[in-house]
């Protein structure tokens, strides 16, 4: 077993409500309003210094804020309908929470971000055309030339028409199945029809902008970090060395100095692909190598003044270069511990192992056999808790998940294909004042490994003592519920002292759920049995895996 570290966001799309695109959806205002309190500040259109400048605005300009860069440092703003980036220095915030708005980046992120992308491969139509007047025009990811370039369409092409911006400079179309951004005044509007029709912000693309960058890359640029780390790890002694010699109150030699590690830079495309975990990695690896090169340039300033007769150089010096090279070692570190965590295995995967690998994260869990009985520990630093099982053709298959010591613990499970983890076959949802949580049984008509996870939905569950078992009821005699207590107080399988001697066969179910809206007067057994299976936990009210067995019964008809 080994802890589920990222598999908890599988769990997720069941525990969150599904999230739906509209289509005529404008992008949502925050009450954010800023003034600039200096003169000759520079508008940009992209949050950094050295960003062409659109404009510059005195002291009193106010404006709404509508975004915010991912380092915090500047506010994009609605500027005469356009949007531009100020930097944070030179505004004052006149009302409303700046942490409140989107993080955004036109040279990374699609506009509208990623949850709500602007641009992106999407089959939408619309009655509205226009056609390229010209060629050499790029379609943009966003309103904006600071936006990746998507492709260019060729002069005197038609593409039908989705969006525009609050002042009408920029036109969304379609382009051969990928939603962009054009300048509206090269585009011709055809048929005499009105662009004032088309939704401010536009529509929303089935998904973000295919980067072009794949796992091998971010892969690659993870190792690359981590590489980077180490060489400069050697840089990091010397110059502690030399900071260390000079405390003592030594002289240390001014030539060979240390190579100073330089910053890392991400390509765009990867950037955005794989933006919530590289963003943050980038920003912290670049700050760290800013201390070392600080420590560095504090020797070699130091080396260029004459030193006093003891040969010491000030104290404050000394002492604030050696507190930089302390932080330098916690921050590489934390830095070695993300990058180590989100790489795949070094090692060999065992004959009882399988590797598992969702977005860009890796894992290797435990390969279980069916009947076998797992025990185990589940604590706050458990995320989730992920097995492999080989399940054959034909199999009733049941997970059961034992809380045996432990406070409050209300499980999910979810079960489904190893090689397609979010499509779930099976789920069961725990109560707190039961011990017992089961997923299925379900018909396995698609042999092969499957996937079982499972998570603490109260999140506070802390050193529950826990015990699993997936069983095949496929022609089994059943005596209750899978799992429970011997009278010692020891977990066992199929206890028949557990519940009462009533037995039942497991026969395969192969009738069809007429709707998961329908109490248990309502359905035929087979039908609950069905219906159960793809998730209506209501007709299970004792948890035992059988449908309408207690309270109102099924209609036992065939």
């Amino acid at each position: 077993m080994r802890t589920f570290r990222f598999a908890f966001g599988l769990l997720a799309v069941l525990i969150c409500t599904t999230f739906s695109l509209t289509y005529a959806q404008e992008l949502p205002r925050f009450d954010v309003t800023v003034l600039v309190n200096r003169d000759e500040v520079n508008v940009r259109i992209a949050p950094a210094l050295g960003a062409e400048v659109v404009a510059f605005v005195d002291a009193g300009f106010t404006a709404q804020a509508t975004g915010r860069s991912a380092d915090g440092q500047w506010l994009r703003i609605d500027f005469n309908g356009s949007e531009a980036w100020i930097g944070l220095a030179v505004l004052t915030v006149l009302n409303g929470d700046i942490n409140v708005l989107p993080v955004a980046d036109p040279r990374s992120i699609p506009y509208g971000g990623f949850e709500s992308p602007r641009s992106g491969p999407s089959s939408a139509t619309s009655t509205i055309t226009g056609r390229l007047a010209d060629s050499g025009l790029r379609l943009r990811a966003g309103p904006g030339t600071a936006y990746p370039v998507l492709a260019n369409p060729p002069r005197y092409t038609v593409f039908t028409l989705h969006g525009r911006t609050r002042d009408n400079q920029w036109l969304q179309v379609n382009f051969e199945g990928t939603l962009g951004w054009l300048v509206t005044g090269w585009v011709e509007i055809q048929n005499g029809a009105s662009i004032i029709s088309l939704p401010i912000d536009g529509i929303v693309a089935d998904s973000a902008p295919a980067s072009g960058e794949g796992t091998e890359n971010y892969v690659a640029t993870l190792r690359l970090m981590l590489d980077r780390v180490n060489i400069a790890q050697g840089s990091v002694d010397s110059i502690r060395g030399t900071w260390t010699t000079v405390a003592l109150g030594d002289r240390a030699a001014c030539q060979n100095f240390p190579a100073r590690p330089s910053d890392i830079n991400i390509p765009n495309p990867l950037l955005a692909a794989f933006f919530p975990t590289l963003d943050p990695l980038n920003r912290d690896f670049n700050t760290a190598m800013a201390n070392v090169r600080q420590a560095i340039d504090l020797w070699i300033e130091s080396c260029r003044e004459p030193q006093p007769a003891d040969g010491v150089v000030g104290r404050a010096v000394v002492q604030g270069a050696l507190n930089i090279l302390q932080t330098v070692d916690t921050q590489f570190t934390d830095l070695r511990r993300r990058i180590s965590e989100l790489l795949p295995p070094e090692r060999a995967v065992g004959a009882n192992e399988c590797l598992f690998e969702f977005g860009e994260q890796f894992d290797i869990l435990r390969v279980i056999g069916l009947g076998e009985l797992i025990q185990g520990n589940f604590t706050r630093r458990d995320r989730s808790i992920g097995f492999c099982v080989d399940v054959p053709q034909g199999a009733l298959l049941r997970v059961e998940v034992l809380r045996i010591v432990g406070g409050s613990f209300r499980p999910v499970i979810a079960i489904s294909p190893f090689n397609n983890p979010t499509q779930f076959v099976a789920v069961g949802r725990g109560i707190e004042e039961q011990n017992l949580t089961t997923a299925g049984p379900i018909l396995i008509t698609n042999p092969g490994r499957y996937l079982i996870a499972f998570a603490d939905e109260s999140e506070i569950a802390d050193n529950v003592q826990y015990a699993l078992i997936a069983t095949n009821l496929q022609g089994l005699t059943i005596f209750g519920p899978g799992l429970g207590f011997d009278d010692q107080g020891r977990v066992v399988v199929n206890p028949v002292s557990a519940v009462a001697p009533t037995i039942t066969s497991a026969p395969v179910n192969t009738a069809v759920c007429p709707s998961l809206a329908f109490t248990c007067p309502q359905l035929r057994c087979s039908e609950a049995q069905a219906c159960l299976a793809l998730g209506n936990f209501a007709l299970d009210g004792n948890q035992d895996g059988i449908a309408c067995n207690e309270g109102v019964a099924c209609l036992n008809i065939p």
